[in-house]
């Protein structure tokens, strides 16, 4: 039984990479001044990946290799954008080290205490990734002047809108799944308090520790 547990603490962990990579990532509502129209679109990590890999429709909208440079407009918000690929680093991190320490270990405490490491870096991540998500909803960065050049870009930027920038719910997914791992954790814990067996199995690990 006690294997049944570590191998799924192991596929829940694996699970956050599967899910970074093909629940919605990023979801944003456009609109222009000029009529009543708009535009909504979700895209998944695996999409950016497909762009801007030149396997995408998409690509052909990104500048020439070497030619691209991060907008001077989002100095304001890169503070807050990195920590937010940082938190995301963090989560991804947790989740690798409850695969291995799955793997190798039959001990809970380790597990738990990343999932909740796992938890409190996705929270981090949401926070900040709204906070800068605000600025350019509230119109204080223009996102399309930011990445064009010309006069184009600049009557562009003047008419459409990005009236919704968030998430797309790949965080509700990692908040999911490690909060499953604990619970998960804690359930076959609650258990063995009552299990006789697991009881003599560990009063036995303990008495083979004393005697070395």
């Amino acid at each position: 039984m006690k294997y049944v547990y570590r191998i799924i603490d192991a596929l829940l962990a694996a699970a956050v990479f599967t899910n970074l990579l093909f629940t919605d990532l990023i979801f944003f509502q456009a609109s222009t001044t000029l009529f009543d129209a708009g535009l909504e679109e979700s895209v998944n990590l695996k999409k950016i990946i497909d762009i801007l890999s030149g396997n995408d429709s998409l690509s052909g909208l990104l500048p020439e290799a070497g030619s691209f440079k991060w907008p001077a407009a989002f100095d304001p918000i890169n503070g807050r954008l990195i920590a937010c690929g940082v938190a995301i680093a963090l989560a991804l991190i947790a989740a690798l080290f409850i695969i291995v320490w799955s793997i190798c270990s039959n001990r809970r405490i380790p597990v738990v205490a990343a999932s909740g490491c796992g938890i409190v870096a996705t929270i981090v991540m949401i926070c900040c990734f709204n906070s800068a998500a605000f600025e350019i909803t509230s119109g204080n960065i223009n996102i399309i002047k930011a990445f064009s050049d010309g006069l184009i870009a600049t009557l562009a930027g003047g008419i459409v809108n990005i009236d919704t920038l968030t998430l797309g719910g790949f965080q509700n997914g990692m908040l999911i799944l490690f909060g499953a791992i604990i619970v998960w954790n804690l359930c076959f814990w609650l258990i063995e308090i009552g299990d006789e067996d697991a009881k003599k199995e560990k009063e036995a690990r303990k008495a083979k520790k004393a005697k070395k």
